[in-house]
């Protein structure tokens, strides 16, 4: 799509994209709004796998460096060499099927995405043929939420992304998702269907205030030009963003949307203000389940016919938590990696 300019070859050290115009997502209210283009400064942050990598290194480093014998300073050297492994190359499907539960487990290594070794050639698709995206993943590397920021030399305020602290721990990976996909010789779409379509997920700001928001892909519905897929095939299109909370939730007073009480504040002391400020209070009673719209854009920059993978970087925006209607969301921005396979039916 036009709304992205793809970063080939992006990865955990990559900058992020720069959009020559405005991803825009509806929020509930119908309401369209536009984001500001994204800071081209950012950094897409190393994901926990690789910091815990990294970190095991140092700590195995410092306990060789100690020992005197010989032959167990080669035995840890190489432990070093088996942790190394997934940070010094990209870890394809074959190399996380070949990982032990041992291997895996306490690394980050299960919220990583597969990576595909090739980086040209073309799927073909065959219009009226009927074929199926599999195993899709989305590993954000980048989570920025919007905020009003005050100049320093004026008391002008605007809207920007910031950075955010990631509160989550290796669970914020989207994978497992499949759905139909079709060409009609001029354009190919995919449809969401089903898997592990959504993740709780929770950043802090700078100023110390922590944003929960649902990180999701229901009901996507993206299209790209052309009637195959190669490394300059861009998609894109709309998804539901359900509630963070179910109707199920009851929050410290004991409301909640289908069960729970119906009010927490006596009769008397919400009538004594003569109904001025009952809207607020309306707010924290009524407890709605609300579903907004975000927006993704997914461009691919490797593949491998062979296999029918495909892999690239994807610019995802949608709307943060309600609190069932309380509170006004804030927009999120994410940027990140995906990876796919490609199978007919």
């Amino acid at each position: 799509m036009a709304g992205m300019t793809a970063f080939v070859g992006a990865g955990v050290g990559a900058t992020a994209p720069t959009r020559t115009a405005p991803l825009r997502c509806t929020s509930f209210s119908g309401a369209s709004v536009a984001a500001p283009a994204a800071s081209t400064s950012s950094r897409v942050t190393a994901s926990l796998g690789d910091y815990l990598v990294r970190r095991s290194q140092e700590d195995i480093a410092k306990v060789a460096s100690a020992l005197p014998s010989v032959a167990t300073a080669a035995t840890v050297a190489a432990a070093i060499a088996l942790v190394a492994a997934p940070s010094a190359q990209a870890l394809t499907r074959s190399d996380i099927a070949s990982l032990t539960y041992e291997q895996v487990k306490g690394t980050g290594l299960a919220n990583r995405c597969p990576e595909v070794d090739g980086a040209k050639g073309a799927i073909k698709l065959n219009p009226g043929t009927a074929y199926k995206l599999v195993d899709l993943c989305l590993e954000p590397k980048s989570f920025q939420v919007e905020e009003e920021i005050s100049s320093k030399r004026s008391a002008e305020t605007k809207k920007a992304f910031v950075d955010t602290k990631l509160m989550t721990r290796a669970t914020y990976t989207l994978t497992g998702i499949d759905g139909k996909l079709y060409s009609d010789g001029s354009s190919v779409t995919f449809e969401e269907q089903g898997g592990i379509d959504y993740a709780a997920t929770t950043v802090q700001l700078p100023g110390g205030e922590r944003v929960p928001f649902l990180f999701t892909v229901k009901a996507l519905k993206a299209v790209a030009g052309g009637g195959d897929i190669t490394t300059a095939t861009e998609f894109g299109g709309d998804f539901k963003v359900p509630s963070y909370r179910s109707g199920l939730f009851l929050d410290p007073k004991g409301r909640g949307g289908t069960t729970g009480y119906d009010m927490a504040v006596a009769l008397p002391a919400m009538q004594a203000d003569g109904s001025e400020g009952q809207d607020e209070l309306a707010k924290e009673t009524n407890k709605v389940f609300q579903v907004t719209d975000g927006e993704i854009e997914m461009a691919v920059n490797k593949i491998d016919p062979a296999s029918g993978e495909i892999a690239g970087v994807f610019v995802s925006e949608q709307l943060s938590d309600t609190d069932m209607g309380a509170k006004a969301p804030k927009k999120i921005l994410l940027k990140g990696v995906f990876y796919a396979r490609v199978e007919e039916q």
